[in-house]
């Protein structure tokens, strides 16, 4: 039986594409992680934004495992601050829903996969804070939003020994695609740094206290076809997962 894996959406105002009235939305997100989860042997979902409370325990309850995935900067106020003036697009409503469905799948210690922005969201769903803009707040920082497209790799990262990351992946060093403007500054009492870039900006982390939750800061979903190190991480996850529907006996 193929695991469960909830993905998290992103939303467009579909008055933007000229195809709806202003005021409505569009959930979306890209296929590349459906099909990383799918090829890796998972049965992706997709999570839409209009949730409660109830309907998201009720999704957690059958879900084997989590994917937070890339979009819109987080709210600056869930993590008390004000927002600056380099401070990007904002979706409130996908902030309150991926912090619920986090805090949820946590209290399930089910296996979650968080990235890019989802890292970001997990760091601040456990008390973290962030980086509102890299270039403005940190000096001496290079450029971590390249123009190249999600397949091509622009910097390397240094993995921490001892990590899950480090254990999956066995190297030191890892070329990676880094897309984001945003990173975690203040990291969370309950998370343990697992890579950093040589400019010093936090590229993962964990949580020592969970099975499996990790967080990376660029996109193994736009690499996992033809880089195995990415692709190890979705199988990894999606192994985790499967553990997860073998110990209910599904």
């Amino acid at each position: 039986m193929r695991p469960i894996i909830g993905i998290t959406c992103s939303r467009l105002v579909g008055g933007n594409w000229g195809v709806y009235s202003p005021g409505y939305f569009m959930d979306y997100t890209y296929d590349a992680y459906s099909r990383a989860i799918l090829t890796c042997g998972g049965a992706p979902i997709i999570v839409p934004v209009a949730q409660d409370e109830s309907s998201l325990a009720c999704i957690v309850e059958r879900l084997d495992g989590l994917v937070l995935t890339g979009g819109p900067d987080v709210h600056p106020r869930f993590y008390n601050e004000q927002p600056l003036s380099a401070l990007g697009e904002l979706d409130a409503d996908l902030d309150v829903t991926e912090l619920a469905i986090t805090r949820k799948a946590i209290e399930a210690d089910l296996p979650v996969l968080a990235i890019c922005r989802g890292i970001q969201l997990l760091n601040v769903c456990f008390g973290g804070t962030l980086y509102q803009d890299i270039s403005e707040q940190v000096e001496g920082s290079f450029n971590h939003i390249q123009k190249a497209d999600k397949g091509t790799v622009t910097h390397t990262v240094r993995l921490e020994e001892g990590t899950l990351l480090h254990r999956l992946l066995g190297v030191e060093t890892l070329w990676v695609n880094g897309r984001h403007h945003q990173a975690l500054k203040d990291v969370a009492a309950a998370l343990k740094v697992a890579a950093q870039s040589p400019d010093g900006i936090i590229e993962s982390v964990e949580h020592p206290g969970r099975r499996f939750v990790l967080g990376v800061q660029w996109h193994p979903e736009g690499t996992w076809e033809k880089d195995p190190h990415s692709r190890r991480l979705f199988s990894a996850f999606v192994s985790a997962a499967q553990d997860s529907t073998d110990r209910l006996g599904v």
